[in-house]
């Protein structure tokens, strides 16, 4: 049998920072993953300057933060749209 490549064990709505972690989660699962942005991957945080307050950085830049967090979705193979 032919996989259907729009199959998707799991479909998340919104590539924010929570939205991203839920991809990271979801695929290093093994579930098959889509994550849907209508507008700003990243969302918010991605405008902001500098974020103080996220584990791991004393300091980063939101647009930083957001390319970090995209990157290691897409690593571990979450199909972002």
């Amino acid at each position: 049998m032919e996989e259907n490549q729009n199959e998707w064990d799991v479909i998340i709505i919104g590539a924010g920072p929570a939205g991203l972690t839920a991809g990271i989660y979801s695929v290093r699962g093994g579930h098959k993953t889509l994550i849907l942005e209508k507008a700003l991957i990243g969302g918010q945080v991605s405008l902001t300057d500098s974020v103080e307050n996220y584990p791991g950085f004393i300091s980063i830049d939101g647009q930083e933060l957001t390319k970090k967090m995209k990157e290691q979705a897409e690593h571990y193979e979450a199909k972002i749209q």
